[in-house]
């Protein structure tokens, strides 16, 4: 057969390949679905696996496209699944040789095959648009839904008396209780209560949530309303470990009295838990610039006068 024919088969392959994997990625991203685009970036050897072989793998262990089969999937279903986990890129390199799969290194895997040869994955995880889920209407909640909008959110209002003319931000308005049935609350969701006394609304809010994945949950309240709504919620049967989910006083102490400032307040707080912040200032944690410099000058005197001494001596 023709060598040329062949090259051309091979590409006119490689563009359909390329086009399912791509629709199948928007499809899932439409549907608000995580998921991990997997990559053979280096392939040595005899491995089936070769350079620039793509595929798709859900959190569910269903793998789309091809990497090379069975002598490398397993391996590449167990990184991928990892790198879900941990929400950061990786690369991983599988050795394909000994008896059974096992890590010989953080990202190196020995894949038990004789295929033989190295392969060389890069992982890229993919999650739906963070999201707030904001319960209340005030002030609070709409700067809420302004900043959080600015940070990249995906907003959601929930509440009565919430409409589209106070919240020009929300991608979703939600007016009845019933509404939050078919919206998307997992890890990937931050609730943040802030109903402003409305006891009844927080506790029924606050039921439906804590039986999902929600990744954090806010509550704006003082600490005597917040052990009222904990009672009602531990007489419906939820556990202290249940409610040790939900943090309360909301927010980061940076003296907040106005609406906006309070908003500010709640969001440092949940950037700070999403990014494993400390919460301190940058001073105290990098040293203050100044005093760094002082202490360096009144080294250099001390040792210049040191010198002069002992010149003079």
């Amino acid at each position: 057969m023709d060598p040329e024919y062949n090259i051309k088969l091979s590409v006119v392959k490689f563009e359909e390949e390329m086009h399912e994997l791509v629709e199948k990625a928007k499809e899932l991203i439409d549907q608000e679905r995580e998921f991990a685009v997997v990559m053979v970036i280096r392939s040595q050897g005899s491995s089936a696996a070769k350079t620039g072989a793509k595929a798709i793998v859900l959190p569910d262990g269903r793998v789309i496209g091809w990497l090379g089969g069975w002598c490398s999937e397993n391996a590449v279903l167990t990184a991928a699944l990892e790198a879900l986990e941990k929400g950061v890129p990786r690369i991983v390199r599988l050795v394909m040789r000994g008896e059974e799969l096992r890590k010989i290194g953080e990202d190196v895997i020995e894949v038990g095959t004789p295929c033989g040869g190295e392969v060389d994955i890069y992982i890229e995880p993919v999650y739906p648009k963070p999201q707030l889920l904001l319960v209340g209407d005030n002030e609070v909640t709409r700067y809420l839904a302004k900043i959080g909008k600015i940070m990249g959110f995906r907003i959601i209002v929930y509440d009565m008396m919430a409409t589209k003319d106070k919240y020009l931000e929300a991608d979703l308005i939600i007016n009845s209780l019933s509404g939050l049935d078919g919206v998307r609350i997992d890890r990937h969701t931050i609730a943040i209560l802030a109903t402003m006394g409305k006891t009844w609304v927080d506790e029924e809010i606050l039921a439906r949530i804590l039986k999902t994945e929600v990744g954090l949950i806010e509550l704006i309240s003082s600490v005597r309303r917040a052990q009222e709504i904990f009672r009602l919620l531990i007489k419906r049967g939820y556990s202290p470990e249940d409610l040790r989910r939900i943090k309360t006083p909301a927010g980061l102490d940076i003296g907040a009295i106005s609406p906006q400032e309070i908003a500010l307040s709640v969001l440092a707080e949940v950037v700070m838990i999403r990014r494993g912040g400390s919460g301190k200032s940058m001073t105290e944690i990098r040293g203050d610039p100044l005093k760094i410099l002082l202490e360096e000058v009144r080294g250099q005197s001390i040792e210049a006068r040191v010198s002069e001494k002992q010149v003079s001596q």
